[in-house]
């Protein structure tokens, strides 16, 4: 099997997967595992609401069309999750990212969100902030940071791309007492997520987000699909294992 046919074939499992699991999600409710990270955020937002503070986002540097295409556009859709239900309030959130190509896409997911409650006129492009990507990120984080600060945020959730300079953003977090969740799916990043976080997403857990937060069958489905192809490829790995050991 050539390794396009390989892609192919593992796309229609993917693909085959998620309809099967949406259907099943239509007709008997399911029971997804807790993750802290997911009880937190609808938290986050309705004390923001409540208390009318503002609730600061980051996609780090993901970016569409390039490798982090996937945690970018995840990572947008979990925004718009939480930017649905903070629409209703006139403290707006912010989010902040460093790559160029990733502003329209976070622009564009606050319309979406700001649109979806009937207050398209509440919405501005100047709640997505883009900072200079700088060497290793620093300066993004040093602003973003400040940035959060400024407004006076009361949690910040980032997601996306992040390397060593996410340590910034937890000791802003800490110094201004903000609810901290965070994720990357940079290796480095991630390490510094799981210190500083009390309640940060792992691994794949990003990919998850839209079926804990919007509870839809097809976003269900995602997920049911997603432990089903992750069983797959546990079990293949063992049976590959075992046919060589014997």
């Amino acid at each position: 099997m050539t390794d396009s046919e390989l892609i192919i074939s593992l796309l229609t499992i993917a693909f085959s997967a998620t309809l099967i699991g949406a259907v099943i999600a239509r007709r008997v409710p399911v029971r997804l595992r807790r993750i802290p990270a997911y009880d937190a955020m609808p938290e986050i937002a309705a004390d923001a609401v409540e208390s009318g503070h503002r609730v600061h986002f980051s996609l780090g540097s993901s970016a569409v069309g390039e490798q982090s295409t996937i945690s970018a556009l995840t990572s947008s859709e979990v925004v718009y999750q939480l930017a649905d239900r903070l629409a209703i309030s006139p403290h707006p959130p912010l989010v902040t990212l460093s790559h160029p190509a990733t502003l329209p896409l976070a622009q564009d997911t606050l319309r979406r969100a700001y649109e979806a409650r009937l207050r398209a006129e509440a919405f501005r492009t100047t709640q997505a902030a883009w900072y200079p990507l700088g060497m290793r990120s620093l300066a993004f984080a040093a602003g973003a940071a400040a940035h959060s600060a400024d407004i006076d945020a009361a949690s910040s959730v980032l997601l996306g791309r992040f390397g060593t300079e996410l340590a910034f953003f937890g000791e802003n977090a800490v110094r201004h007492d903000q609810v901290f969740v965070a994720h990357s799916d940079n290796p480095s990043g991630q390490a510094v997520a799981y210190a500083q976080s009390e309640t940060p997403l792992l691994g794949e857990e990003l990919y998850a987000g839209p079926a804990y937060l919007s509870r839809r069958p097809l976003h269900l489905g995602t997920a049911v699909a997603m432990d089903v192809l992750r069983w797959t490829v546990i079990m293949a790995i063992l049976f590959t294992a075992l046919q060589a050991a014997l």
